[in-house]
């Protein structure tokens, strides 16, 4: 199968557009995100409000890239999906099948709606399917089966998927490196395009949070979940899947154009509850709350909570933070073209400090993550968060 390539039909100054759909089904006990219950006289109000915030977004477009995320966008009934993607195309003068779209899918519901999504213009689908282990899944809360996951991912590429991305966790409550392998080994045998696999985290506030308190030893430790991670990265890598950012593996091609644009401080449009968007340094958040995100709407004033302009420093660091995150590492003449700053100054002391802790790697082309320094990436990402004041270099 030819892959799509959607990441070489992007540029720097392109825009993407991210839409958060907050809905599920049932909240699970490790969520963190921005959801709620599903309730249809909701989903009716959301959509109004959404279509209210997309006619007020100050960029045109078109867009590079399309992303529905949340909670669950697949919950959304087809109607009201098909009229969301409608007005966002509209909107933003994009065509369908045009660029990158992608819709967040949960495998226990809307089956039926696959064709569907996909005539409406959703091109890559990303399915929460989190473990292939039904005893995994019942500790995660999740309202699928193993074999809801496995008949989602086979009706997809029935329906025309060419392009098929799976989440899955590692270190979940009881789970051991046997049942991690076996997860791994079905998600390569369902031949998906791309895997996101990413370690638990324990939130402060969810019902995780109380069990971890109440009784540790139920969850794998740092050194376990450090042992899952490697290994998924040497049989996806001995699959031919390139390991091209901390937490994702694709095919060659099937690489997440969205969330590259991301890591590259690309601008993005960011509709929805909770939804956080960049527009040239400047980085914003609508209201996490449901309620207020509406009432903001309807009275016709911002659904944005918060906006924060990041001076020229805390793009730098910022964009050197992203970049490590990559497999492509920082690179030194990017960098150069971009701030006008070479990277071996204003991260002399960091640069220091992680290639002799041997979390690093460099070459005259620039600085990139070991394997070690993956595990330990956030401790390196801080070092480079603040940059040194040499003198600036003419472009």
């Amino acid at each position: 199968m030819s892959s799509p390539n959607w990441l070489s039909h992007t540029h720097d100054d392109g825009l993407g557009c991210y839409i958060h759909i907050p809905f599920c089904d049932r909240i699970c006990p490790y969520c963190d995100f921005a959801v709620v219950l599903y309730r249809e006289t909701q989903v009716d109000r959301y959509e109004r409000a959404l279509l209210r915030e997309m006619s007020l977004a100050s960029r045109p477009g078109p867009l590079q890239t399309l992303y529905l995320g949340g909670g669950t966008p697949s919950a959304l009934p087809r109607p009201t999906l098909e009229r969301v993607l409608s007005a966002v195309f509209t909107r933003f003068q994009t065509s369908p099948g045009s660029v990158e779209c992608t819709l967040e899918a949960n495998p226990a519901r809307n089956q039926q709606d696959l064709e569907a999504w996909h005539a409406a213009g959703v091109n890559r689908l990303s399915i929460g399917v989190q473990s292939f282990d039904d005893r995994d899944l019942h500790r995660l809360g999740r309202t699928h089966t193993v074999i809801d996951a496995v008949n989602f991912c086979r009706a997809a590429r029935t329906a025309g998927f060419t392009n098929i991305s799976i989440d899955l966790i590692a270190g979940a409550p009881g789970q051991d490196n046997a049942t991690f392998e076996h997860s791994l080994a079905t998600a390569l045998s369902l031949d998906v395009d791309h895997i996101s696999i990413y370690g638990l985290t324990i939130e402060e506030g969810t019902p995780y949070a109380a069990w971890q308190r109440r009784d540790p030893a139920a969850f794998p430790d740092d050194d376990v979940v450090a042992t899952m991670l490697e290994r998924a990265h040497d049989a996806l890598g001995s699959a031919g899947f390139v390991h091209y950012e901390i937490s994702n593996f694709a095919r060659p091609g099937f690489e997440s154009a969205h969330n590259t644009s991301y890591w590259r401080q690309r601008n993005c449009i960011a509709l929805g509850v909770s939804a956080a968007g960049y527009d040239a340094g400047l980085r914003y958040r609508n209201h996490r709350d449901f309620e207020l995100y509406c009432a903001s709407l309807e009275s016709g004033t911002s659904a944005r909570a918060e906006e924060e302009r990041l001076d020229s420093d805390a793009r730098l660091g910022e964009a050197a933070m992203l970049a490590l995150r990559t497999s492509a590492g920082i690179d030194y003449d990017e960098f150069l073209r971009r701030f006008g700053v070479r990277v071996t100054d204003v991260f002399e002391a960091a640069l220091k400090k992680c290639l002799a802790a041997g979390l690093l790697e460099q070459d005259a082309r620039g600085a990139r993550l070991v394997r070690r320094g993956r595990l330990l990436a956030n401790t390196v990402c801080a070092e480079f968060l603040v940059p040194q004041h040499p003198p600036v270099v003419s472009r």
